[in-house]
């Protein structure tokens, strides 16, 4: 089972929860040429948290400071690896075997392609980025 496990930069906005938000987000990123590699919304009421991770951080980072968006930055674990069942048991169960606590996962699998990536924010990522996921 063929893992790659590697850090990437979360982006995390906070936005006003509506109608049209994400779709003008999208588009600002587009236009800026920068690809979404995974994304997750959450809302709470009147606000709502996105969580994006994506090709180029540096460059999003800069046009969101420029189009005055607010945001955090975070690293995680990105973890790619092939689609079928049991594919996620055997990542957690590798964090868990190390010590290493999951505090979020976002994650998304395509069928044509047979891999899944998951967005890990782990307890200890520098560790995390050792494991043999073998």
């Amino acid at each position: 089972m063929e893992i790659k496990a590697e850090k990437v930069e979360q982006i995390t906005l906070s936005l006003e929860n509506r109608q049209g938000i994400l779709a003008d987000l999208c588009a600002h990123l587009r236009d800026h040429r920068i690809n979404i590699r995974a994304m997750t919304a959450l809302e709470s009421g009147d606000a709502g948290s996105v969580l994006l991770v994506v090709d180029n951080p540096e460059q999003a980072k800069s046009s969101l400071d420029e189009a005055g968006v607010i945001f955090t930055c975070s690293h995680c674990l990105a973890i790619e690896m092939p689609n079928h069942p049991g594919g996620f048991a055997h990542v957690a169960h590798r964090l868990s075997l190390a010590g290493i606590n999951i505090s979020l996962i976002y994650a998304s699998a395509t069928r044509s392609a047979g891999r899944a990536l998951g967005i890990f924010g782990v307890s200890d990522l520098e560790k995390a980025l050792t494991l043999d996921w073998s």
